[in-house]
């Protein structure tokens, strides 16, 4: 008669395979409610996840000449109000020179003590859009210019609307006081097209000579 063999069976434990399963559960659980951290916001969205206008009231405009305007070529630009900004800016003064095209107009201011400040004006906004800066000249140049600018009668402004008005169709380039305490003269130069003409404008009495 032969003995029956007994075959040992590893097994494992329940209460361990509980456990594991329970472990597995818990952890894709966690993977589907919510475990992982939210997507973080980029750059031009708003809180919900919107898009936000990357071109509201804060934002800067580039385009057009620099002073803001976005006009290279203003069609009639107003030299008594340029001037007038220069002065402002420069706190009073007389208007010496004007000198630019287009928008941008860098406005040259002489004090009573001589002393020179200079300004970029946009025709277009009618204000400072650089400046306004000291400008340095030497001492014989401070006292002729304040008695140029005490003897001229035809300010900057009628001054450079009589030099286009010489030349018909021209545009002003510069105007720059000169000439003697006796007779102040400006001085301005005129394009029109590719051609260029000087005119001399009287201080007194505002008479423009093309030439």
């Amino acid at each position: 008669m032969s003995r029956s063999r007994r075959v040992p069976v590893r097994t494992v434990p329940i209460v361990a395979a509980l456990g594991l399963g329970l472990a597995l559960s818990l952890g894709l659980a966690a993977c589907t409610e919510g475990g992982d951290p939210a997507p973080s916001r980029s750059a031009g969205q708003s809180p919900d996840g919107s898009a936000t206008d990357a071109t509201g009231p804060d934002a800067t405009a580039t385009s057009g000449t620099g002073n803001g305007s976005g006009v290279e070529h203003p069609d009639e630009i107003d030299f008594s109000k340029v001037a007038a900004q220069g002065v402002a800016a420069a706190g009073g003064g007389t208007v010496v020179s004007i000198a630019g095209s287009g928008d941008s107009w860098t406005v040259v201011v002489v004090g009573p003590d001589g002393s020179q400040t200079q300004s970029v004006v946009s025709a277009v906004l009618d204000r400072v859009t650089s400046g306004p800066f000291p400008k340095q000249v030497d001492a014989a140049a401070q006292a002729s210019t304040v008695a140029l600018a005490a003897a001229v009668q035809t300010g900057a402004g009628p001054a450079a609307a009589a030099a286009e008005a010489a030349v018909p169709g021209s545009e002003l380039r510069s105007l720059v006081l000169g000439g003697s305490t006796a007779a102040p003269v400006w001085t301005a130069t005129v394009a029109d097209g590719s051609a260029t003409s000087t005119v001399s404008v009287d201080g007194t009495t505002d008479t423009a000579t093309v030439g």
